[in-house]
């Protein structure tokens, strides 16, 4: 309430050089509570936070329920797309057995071998951004497409799929944990896993949504 900006609410950092003991404890609640009033925000805290808290709390507690039947479908799917697009970039650049997700080696694959326009090169090797990539698409469609669908059905694959069956109990339910403090705009944040990331507007994220 009194800072949505700070980095981290732990209590070594609230204590800044104060005894991290029963007396800092006082001091630094003592500090808030009258900082609180000073600037009007006690019914803030005392009405709203705290009460949120509360329910949040009730929220992880209950979790939700996940069907794993649909994730375990929908990574099987994912799985055989992925291994085809693997083939048909393996295919359209003539060179087997790369690691598409090694950003070295497919720069080299892609500016080296097959000397496609790439930016400036640094220590670390050629950018494969999704923006470099996008700008050569109308040149290797044929490499371009499938590569770009093999890093999205990699990342839905791995975060969504994996990581939501994962993290399921016996029960079928996920617990998230949910954070009131964590965007300064105010509004909720989940983490373990990430709700509010999961895709809206694609066709494969409303399949993971329906799970």
């Amino acid at each position: 309430v009194l800072d949505p900006q700070e980095k981290s609410y732990a209590l070594s950092a609230l204590l800044g050089d104060a005894p991290a003991d029963a007396r800092g404890l006082m001091a630094l609640y003592h500090r808030q509570a009258q900082q609180i009033r000073q600037n009007g925000m006690e019914k803030l805290l005392r009405e709203i936070e705290l009460p949120l808290s509360h329910v949040l709390f009730r929220m992880e507690t209950a979790g939700f329920t996940v069907d794993g039947s649909v994730l375990r479908a929908l990574g099987q799917g994912y799985t055989e797309k992925i291994e085809e697009s693997r083939r048909q970039v393996y295919q359209a650049t003539g060179v087997p057995d790369f690691n598409l997700n090694s950003p070295q080696q497919l720069g080299e694959v892609l500016f080296d071998t097959l000397q496609l326009p790439h930016g400036k090169k640094t220590q670390r090797g050629y950018s494969t951004s999704a923006e470099v990539l996008e700008k050569l698409r109308d040149i290797a469609p044929e490499i371009i497409d499938p590569l770009l669908r093999y890093r999205q059905l990699t990342k839905l694959n791995g975060t969504y799929i994996e990581g939501l069956l994962r993290l399921m109990d016996p029960q079928g339910r996920i617990h998230s944990t949910f954070d009131q403090v964590a965007t300064a705009p105010g509004r909720m944040s989940s983490s373990e896993p990430n709700l509010q990331n999961i895709p809206v507007r694609t066709a494969q994220g409303r399949e993971i949504r329906r799970a």
